[in-house]
């Protein structure tokens, strides 16, 4: 049964999105770099189609050396972007990470990444699915300002984990 998931999921990826039983991945894309930028960002939704909540705890790209879920919080009365270990999807509903919000960080780019490009990624969940998504379309994304600042280029780069 597992192998026939699998293929289907796989098959799928192809259309855009990714549906492994229980979690659907869509809307995916990256985003393209600016110059000397040597970080770039997932965007996409989950859909959790099961009664129990599901977290994503991981993610990796051949593109990138390291891949980590983040967010953005106020911290010291400023917008930062901050790394969290997971995002929990609650039972039968969604979560959209989107610019300014959450997002998959990909970090130490092999190479940048043009408008156009296509990279792949694999979305780990705490209930043991992988989804591996291939043909991850680059699109130019314009991050939101706060407070004059753009944090759209990740360059307020925190460590910080809760």
């Amino acid at each position: 049964m597992k192998s026939k998931i699998l293929v289907a999921s796989l098959l799928t990826t192809a259309l855009g999105f990714a549906n492994a039983a229980d979690i659907e991945i869509s809307n995916i894309y990256a985003k393209a770099t600016l110059p000397g930028a040597k970080n770039t960002a997932l965007f996409f939704e989950i859909k959790n189609y099961t009664n129990k909540p599901v977290k994503l705890i991981g993610a990796s790209s051949p593109a990138a050396a390291i891949s980590e879920i983040h967010t953005h919080q106020e911290v010291d009365g400023m917008k930062k972007m901050v790394q969290i270990d997971d995002i929990e999807i609650a039972p039968e509903s969604t979560v959209n990470l989107e610019p300014g919000g959450l997002h998959v960080m990909l970090m130490n780019i092999k190479a940048p990444i043009k408008e156009g490009d296509k990279l792949e990624a694999v979305l780990e969940f705490d209930n043991g699915e992988k989804i591996e998504i291939k043909d991850i379309v680059a699109k130019p994304v314009m991050a939101k300002k706060e407070g004059g600042r753009d944090h759209g280029g990740h360059m307020d780069m925190s460590k910080q984990k809760h």
